[in-house]
């Protein structure tokens, strides 16, 4: 060999250089400690990302590695432009001492010197172990397998299968834990980096190497071969077939996909026949465990038809059910069919990305579903479950990754019918590492989904099966802080399959804190409660919140907790509990109803809650309202002071992004920013009385447009009322009149989010209209059949809404030392998923 040797250390400091230099463009400059230590822990150079394996046949199997001694040098990887030899070496033994096969392969610069070998001639269902070397080094020592030869009996097999592993979200301990089990293999469902707006083929190179710089990714892939395919972030996201989904940096769409195809072939441990052609790469493809299972891994990126009514989460119309579309590609869709038609298998799997159940998001007569998945493909999905109901396909399974949560689903021939049988079961895993910011949403839409069996959006990990010829068990393994290398891991719950019986059922309660909580008089379940669990030094282990049956589940290492109960309508409650290793510790609870109060120290549970201890929450037996006493909602900065931030129900969580109450602006507020008016700001607010019959706080301050106006606002609650009375006072100190606008803003921040006004009905429009109410209130609800409302004591105003805010508008004259009063009720009411939400604001 006539190269220079390209050996040499990557130190931290050139690590965490070239880290520094590529990551802004990926998370807004963020370099956290987590990313050094990771620097600290490469493989030796050059084979700095470890080595992999991969899409084991019952004779052969793929091995991986790269040479880049200086992985994040993103244009060569510290390699020379030209090709290098690098020998392997696979053994039945860990000490190389029976080895099997070796042979050299070349790395060429045009492939980013990475290297894909497929070792064959290997004997079926066994292990073996492998290694790279080049110029005297050697890789670490890889450990891979053989499937059992097709036809033959397998007793049984243990697999894990992850998704969405986003740099952003931390350390990876989902693969720690998942390191440390005993499996035959790994399945990857996508998202295995997150693009950013470059859309080079070096960009793309640069990620996959970041990625693989996190030890616990590369130990995973030493220990057991992987089966992988992509989603969306590989490429872009939400994109389909040849159109993007988003703009990119300008380049043509299909430019962009064959460099993440290019990339992601080069990274991951492939065969042959997969490597891409320009911006097409083949990559479904079918893998068989003996006679005890048969694996359709599907691509429902490459060939989907676009996503109908421009993406979202939104009504779906007939074109979802239109024949012509597809999530496949009617060339995959037959393929798929025929090889569950002629299969022989005990079980059948599925092996795709995104959630084939359907799902509603909306609790009222209508639907809302999200278009990106199976339910924007209603007709191709009926297409596959009615084909393995006439077929009755043997003990279908689907995977499915994508929406960073646990599910467990019957999948149906028909989901709007409550008796239609079960014809699959559908286990949906939760991500590595990506956040869930719709979990509020999906746990708000559960009531309407009974085929939903389980649901948890609150942890990352991965799920974990074990099958034998009578049974498929799913254990869904959690993480409980997902940003934490050395998070501890738990088994969420446990679901079996019964051989020739669609459907899971729950077989094991988990790990953690369990427990119900009820209502202290009736000994109804209380759903919506939150449980927070906090150790000693005020570290904050796990916030989890009750279902409808009143069930919560959290999780904490071994030790002794503080756990707060606090649900809307109720007395907060704190207790003592203490975890035990390996066993589940549970807490019931009954709470009794809530007095009259307004004070510190409380807060307003829900997924859009932004107070904080300091801010002062008013409640009573049927809701909460909490009003900034210093937090500062980022809309509204210093004017959020005196002003609602958190509102919710009896039964509800909060889904407000705050209202702006109230406003006093010269000119009359228009055009779709209207809504941020920042024109009063309180210096104050203070307790006028903490209990009672009456509980009361005042905001004073003035407008910070109309001269010498003082506003002052006092909010009051008492028992037994849905609402809590606001009156805000003007009074013109000047002397000169005063001529100004006044009102408020409604800001509901949920699924489903949408206004009314009275005698209007519910607004849709995306631009700010005006209506002229009927009534005096306005109103703003969303999925979680809860409505807001405005109730004026005095008509004499107009609304100027939208679909995503509505307000309210009236001139006033004062005249030097005169005073006006807007007077009206903040409400938060349940409206039992009516075909009106908003008929039970002129009920009040």
């Amino acid at each position: 060999m006539t190269t220079s040797n390209p050996l040499r250390t990557l130190d931290r400091r050139r690590f965490l250089a070239l880290a520094g230099g590529t990551l802004g463009v990926l998370a807004a400059g963020q370099l956290s400690e987590a990313l050094s230590a990771r620097a600290a822990e490469l493989d030796p150079a050059p084979f700095t990302l470890g080595v992999a394996s991969g899409d084991p046949d019952h004779h052969s199997v793929v091995l991986w590695t790269r040479l880049v001694p200086d992985p994040l040098n993103a244009e060569t990887g510290g390699m020379p432009a030209t090709p290098v030899e690098v020998q392997w070496e696979v053994a039945r033994d860990e000490t190389f001492q029976k080895v099997v096969g070796r042979g050299s392969v070349t790395a060429l610069p045009e492939s980013a010197h990475t290297v894909h070998v497929v070792v064959d001639d290997l004997a079926p269902n066994r292990w073996y172990w492998y290694r790279f070397r080049y110029d005297g080094v050697h890789s670490r020592t890889g450990r891979t397998r053989t499937m059992p030869s097709p036809g033959t009996k397998a007793d049984s097999m243990r697999f894990a299968f992850v998704s969405c592993q986003s740099w952003t979200g931390g350390a990876y301990p989902a693969y720690r834990d998942l390191a440390g089990q005993d499996l035959d293999f790994v399945l990857h469902l996508g998202d295995y980096i997150y693009e950013t707006s470059n859309g080079g083929l070096t960009e793309f190179r640069r990620l996959h190497a970041l990625y693989k710089t996190s030890p616990d990714l590369r130990a995973a892939h030493a220990r057991f071969p992987f089966i992988v395919t992509w989603d969306d972030h590989e490429v872009q996201n939400n994109y389909a077939a040849d159109v993007p989904g988003g703009a990119g940096d300008g380049r043509p769409f299909l430019e962009r996909r064959g460099n993440g195809y290019q990339a992601y072939y080069e990274h991951l441990p492939l065969r042959p026949e997969h490597r891409p052609e320009g911006p097409d790469m083949p990559i479904y493809r079918r893998l068989r465990f003996g006679k005890l299972a048969e694996f359709s891994v599907l691509d429902t990126r490459q060939y989907r038809t676009d996503q109908a009514y421009g993406d979202g989460r939104k009504e779906p119309g007939p074109e979802v059910w239109n024949p012509t579309r597809t999530m496949t590609g009617f060339e995959q869709e037959k393929w798929l069919l025929d090889g569950l038609d002629h299969s022989k298998a005990r079980w059948n799997v599925i092996a795709q990305q995104t959630i084939m159940a359907a799902f509603d998001y909306d609790l009222g007569p209508g639907k809302i579903v999200n278009l990106d998945q199976w339910d924007g493909y209603a007709g191709a999905r009926a297409r596959i479950l009615d084909f393995v109901a006439d077929r009755e396909v043997s003990n279908p399974v689907v995977l499915s990754g994508d929406w960073h949560t646990h599910w467990v689903n019957d999948l149906k021939t028909d989901f709007d019918d409550p008796n239609s049988p079960v014809v699959a079961t559908e286990f949906v895993g939760t991500s590595i590492s990506s956040g869930a910011g719709w979990d509020a949403d999906v746990r708000a839409g559960l009531v309407a989904n009974p085929h939903v069996k389980f649901y948890n959006g609150s942890y990352r990990g991965y799920v974990m099966c074990e099958v034998t010829p009578d049974r498929w068990r799913a254990d869904l393994r959690i993480v409980l802080k997902g940003g934490e290398a050395a998070s501890p891991a738990f088994t969420l719950a446990a679901f079996e399959v019964r051989d020739g019986i669609p459907g899971a059922k729950r077989i094991d309660a988990g790990d953690g804190l369990v427990g119900r909580i009820t209502d202290r008089v009736t000994g109804a379940s209380l759903a919506n409660v939150q449980v927070t669990v906090t150790a000693a030094d005020g570290t904050r282990f796990a916030t989890s919140t009750t279902d409808t049956t009143g069930e919560y589940l959290a999780f904490a290492p071994p030790g002794e907790y503080t756990v707060a109960v606090n649900g809307v309508g109720y007395e907060p409650v704190t207790a003592v509990a203490t975890v035990r290793e390996g066993v589940q510790t549970r807490g019931d609870v009954a709470l009794a109803r809530a007095a009259v109060r307004a004070g510190t120290g409380h807060s307003v549970p829900g997924p859009q809650s932004q107070a904080t201890a300091s801010d002062v929450v008013l409640s009573n037996n049927l809701l909460s309202l909490a009003v900034s006493a210093g937090s500062q909602d980022p809309q509204l900065g210093a004017a959020t002071l005196g002003k609602p931030l958190d509102l919710a129900a009896i039964g509800h969580l909060d889904q407000l992004d705050w209202m702006n109450l109230p406003y006093a602006s010269v000119a009359q507020p228009r055009g779709s920013n209207a809504w941020q008016q920042q024109t009063v700001r309180s210096a104050s607010l203070e307790v006028l009385s903490g209990a009672g019959p009456v509980a009361s706080a005042r905001a004073t301050g003035v407008s910070t447009q109309v001269a010498d106006l003082e506003v002052v606002t006092t909010y009051s609650v008492t028992r037994d009322e849905p609402w809590v009375t606001a009156a805000s006072t003007f009074t013109n100190r000047g002397t000169a009149a005063r001529t100004f606008w006044v009102g408020d803003v409604l800001d509901h921040d949920g699924a489903g989010q949408r206004s009314g006004v009275a005698g209007h009905g519910t607004v849709t429009a995306s631009a700010p209209v005006d209506f002229t109410p009927t009534a005096p209130w306005i109103g703003m609800t969303g999925s979680d059949g809860q409505t807001y409302g405005l109730l004026y004591d005095e008509p004499g105003f107009t609304a100027y809404a939208c679909g995503i805010w509505v307000m309210s508008q009236r001139q006033v004259t004062l005249d030097p030392g005169a005073a006006f009063t807007l007077r009206r009720r903040i409400a938060a009411v349940h409206n039992g998923g009516a075909d009106d939400p908003f008929a039970v604001l002129a009920d009040l």
